[in-house]
């Protein structure tokens, strides 16, 4: 069975029976000779999986999934959320953005703030640009937290109801916000903001211009490389992950993350917990997640509607005594150009030449909890 992604899908009144599988193999007793010559024959129940019962450690690297979002975020999802990477293919050479990559150039902020904003996060097609700039890094691994902190979002896009706007933070508290329209030019990979100066309070000016291109990552025609790079300075962990496999099919999958703060001696954590369902075929191991939900068709009231999204992913499983590897391997647009012409918006590349996109998991867990 070749290892997929389930499509998620929204059900009425439906119950999954997962649970442990019991094959019963009978094998044969040699006896000796008691009335006369005869076998006799026992049975053994075996759960299947039985190997894999018990709790299971995994950390949360600093990805660049994780890199823009708190520990909460992470903790509401599952873990196969965070943990993937992403194999493209192309028919041409390409650049494609690499958006953990250092940015070539700065957009930089002049009189009541100097600093210069070098970390961009961007989303664009042939009709709309989003783009996030700060002067900090998203992560802010192994770099000294630049005071004040600048953010800057813009968009062009005239239906959305997010306006332009730069907001400066100070460690004592003092902010500055402004909502304004800013002018800029992007292709999907530079970004030009040409002068705008806004007066603030007390009739100080705030200036900001320049241009600042993403990092990119070449990909040979017809071979399929792996995108985003490793974030930038030492690794670190994000948090950690346990799996507990439970011998009624019950899979509870835990997310901690500790902060140790070393001026008041606190420690600061946080938990959150997802119950799934789990079963074995072969070599494949089935997790099963229910999200209850709640939408809307037509009229609010009238047409509200509650349901269960289930959402199944299929990993084959390997496991060498206290050491488990999950893998999966999905390829996510399946030859829809629809979908590979999106894709190639949100990477920067050519109209046409995205053949494939793969998203591939490798999870490895061990039974002993890493150190923090």
């Amino acid at each position: 069975m070749s290892p997929q992604l389930y499509k998620i899908k929204r059900n009425f009144n439906q119950t999954v029976l997962t649970g442990k599988i019991i094959i019963k193999k009978s094998f044969i007793v040699s006896g000796i000779l008691v009335v006369a010559l005869g076998l006799i024959s026992c049975e053994k129940e075996e759960t299947v999986g039985e190997d894999l019962m018990g709790t299971w450690y995994m950390p949360q690297p600093l990805n660049h999934r994780t890199a823009r979002r708190s520990v909460e975020d992470v903790g509401r999802h599952s873990l196969s959320a965070w943990n993937y990477s992403q194999i493209v293919t192309t028919n041409s050479n390409q650049e494609v953005i690499d958006q953990m990559k250092p940015t070539v150039g700065a957009i930089s902020f002049s009189g009541a703030v100097n600093t210069n904003l070098k970390h961009m996060w961007s989303w664009h097609n042939q009709d709309h640009s989003y783009i996030d700039l700060s002067n900090n890094s998203w992560n802010n691994s192994g770099q000294e937290w630049i005071n004040p902190n600048v953010l800057v979002f813009i968009n062009n896009d005239n239906n959305s109801n997010n306006e332009d706007r730069i907001r400066i933070y100070y460690n004592n508290g003092d902010a500055i916000e402004i909502n304004d329209e800013i002018d800029f030019t992007f292709n999907g990979k530079t970004l030009n903001i040409p002068n705008k100066t806004f007066t603030i309070e007390n009739n100080q000016s705030l200036a900001l211009e320049g241009t600042l291109s993403h990092g990119t990552i070449s990909v040979p025609a017809n071979s399929p490389t792996e995108i985003f790079s490793e974030i930038e300075g030492p690794a670190r962990d994000y948090g950690t992950w346990s799996i507990k496999i439970e011998e009624d099919g019950r899979w509870v999958e835990t997310y901690t993350y500790e902060d140790q703060n070393n001026q008041s001696n606190w420690l600061n954590a946080y938990v959150d917990s997802t119950i799934a369902e789990w079963e074995v075929d072969g070599d494949t191991l089935f997790v099963t997640y229910h999200f209850d939900d709640v939408w809307y068709q037509g009229n609010e009231f009238f047409g509200a509607a509650h349901g269960t999204w289930y959402y199944q992913i299929a990993y084959i499983y390997q496991k060498n005594e206290d050491e488990l590897t999950l893998t999966n391997e999905w390829n996510v647009c399946e030859n829809k150009t629809w979908c590979l012409n999106g894709r190639e918006h949100e990477l920067g590349i050519d109209s046409g030449s995205l053949e494939e996109l793969k998203y591939i998991w490798k999870l490895d867990f061990s039974k002993t909890p890493s150190a923090n």
